[in-house]
């Protein structure tokens, strides 16, 4: 491609874009006048904020002067409509096989320069490395396909007054963390089992001096852990079970805060098999694990004084001569006998056995996340995140507003007590599921009877995973709830 610039001709295959403000588009040291003229045009038409080509730039973004009481900054609806408008340039610069960008900010809008940029990184994500090269991976090809997938081989550079340099590479960090999180949901199977998931966890945590801990098969069994090692009856491959520990020397929580994944690698429904085209996607139901291992790796990363532990139970549910049957009875970590009536709901009796193991810490909150219930999926389809709680109103309440901002939204479910009936079990102390109604609250349910602390838990199944592209959100994996939780986190800590 060519660009005029200067009156000269030069080659230009840098992806060039301006973000300007709205009354400073007149004042634009890099547009010429018939620039600012046509831009001043459009915009005042109101189509969008985007406007290319220009005879230097491929792109001018224009930034409104629309001010909120978000502390003196964009509203949030404003903020993810340039998300949105990012995830649109890293579309139009792929189809024109262009990877290095050059963004140039005269806006002077901070927090709007980082949504942008952040919309660039996230939507910079591409797992397409199988197009090309053979499965099983080359433990050559391993670090390759990695390091592709978080940056679609994108490289951006930013001029910018109000957002500097140091502040744009923790940006990137970050976006790489939450792009890692897709990548490990992305995976198929066969390149991640329980143990594989577990390696992972134990390496990340290493180059950030997170304190790991992967329990042998043994110490599981010796434990009791009936509802990891029940599920894993029906696998040819071992279960595993991670503990990961953040505490640097000065906390503002002296109790921890526990973060639990659902580390179901493969789920094909136990006994219960699942039908039709309904297994399709079970690669994703890890995808809880990924989300805590993300948000450890992040608050590690940003070197947020808490203290958090992370617990993932990890395990395919697969179906063999040996695979739990309807009507078989289990024991859990705390002693409890959990009736098995349907083998396809597996994801709670792993967490339940992890929520029960980390009573011992004292805990101030359990966070639980998983891809739990297709109930959750009817109720809120891509668009929501299923929350429910038992003692922990407040912090729901604040997880909320960070959903607000990184527009991760969460959708309240009541807990009330006459849900516990539906769990009512004629042999054993509770059953694994209910009828079907309010699927994703007695699941929740069952997880609460396992703790005394202060419980939230977050049932994904609906945004974790998308086979229509959704802006910044693209085909597969989304990572979505885990930049929420990195601002509660950060809000936390600062007013603690």
């Amino acid at each position: 491609m060519k660009s005029k610039k200067e009156g000269k001709l030069e080659e230009e295959s840098t992806y060039s874009l301006f973000l300007v403000s709205e009354k400073e588009i007149k004042k634009s040291s890099v547009l010429s006048s018939l620039e600012k003229a046509y831009v001043e045009r459009q915009w005042a038409k109101g189509k969008s904020l985007s406007y290319f080509p220009l005879p230097v730039a491929h792109a001018v973004v224009v930034f409104s002067e629309v001010k909120s009481a978000l502390k003196g900054g964009s509203s949030d609806e404003e903020l993810e409509k340039i998300r949105i408008c990012a995830s649109e340039h890293i579309a139009l610069s792929k189809e024109r096989k262009e990877f290095t960008w050059h963004i140039q900010d005269e806006s002077e809008q901070k927090s709007k320069v980082e949504a942008f940029m952040e919309g660039l990184l996230l939507s910079s994500y591409c797992f397409d490395f199988f197009k090309t090269k053979p499965f099983p991976l080359k433990e050559k090809d391993k670090s390759k396909i990695l390091s592709d997938s978080l940056t679609g081989k994108f490289n951006f550079t930013l001029e910018s007054t109000v957002f500097s340099e140091v502040e744009f590479k923790v940006l990137q960090q970050v976006c790489r963390e939450i792009n890692r999180v897709k990548y490990l949901v992305d995976l198929p199977f066969s390149a991640l089992n329980a143990s594989q998931l577990a390696k992972i966890a134990i390496e990340g945590a290493e180059k950030l001096k997170i304190e790991a801990n992967r329990w042998s098969v043994e110490k599981i069994k010796k434990s009791g852990m009936g509802g990891l090692l029940g599920v894993n009856q029906g696998s040819i491959d071992e279960p595993s079970f991670t503990e990961l520990t953040w505490k640097p020397r000065k906390t503002v929580n002296k109790n921890p805060i526990i973060l639990i994944g659902k580390g179901v690698v493969f789920d094909a429904g136990g006994m219960n098999i699942k039908t039709g085209d309904y297994m399709s996607d079970m690669k994703i139901d890890m995808a809880g694990a990924a989300m805590v291992l993300g948000i450890i790796h992040i608050i590690a990363f940003l070197k947020l004084p808490l203290f958090i532990k992370v617990l993932i139970p990890s395990t395919d549910n697969r179906l063999n001569g040996n695979a739990l049957v309807p009507g078989d009875v289990i024991t859990m970590y705390n002693g409890s006998t959990v009736e098995m009536v349907n083998t396809d709901a597996e994801g709670r009796l792993l967490l339940a056995d992890a929520v029960a193991y980390a009573q011992k810490f004292k805990p101030e909150l359990i966070f639980t996340m998983a891809t739990l219930t297709g109930a959750a999926t009817r109720a809120l389809g891509s668009q929501g995140i299923a929350v429910m709680q038992e003692k922990a109103e407040d912090q729901v309440l604040a997880l909320t507003k960070a959903g607000d901002i990184t527009h991760e939204r969460l959708c309240f479910f009541p807990m009330w007590k006459e849900y516990e009936k539906e769990l009512e079990s004629e042999v054993a102390d509770l059953k694994n599921c209910g009828s079907g109604y309010a699927g994703m609250i007695t699941a929740a349910k069952f997880i609460a009877y396992f703790t005394e602390v202060p419980l939230v838990h977050l049932d994904v199944a609906g945004v974790a995973f998308l086979h229509k592209k959704d802006a910044y959100r693209g085909i597969g994996a989304t990572a979505t709830g885990v930049r929420m939780m990195v601002e509660y986190f950060k809000n936390y800590a600062l007013k603690k």
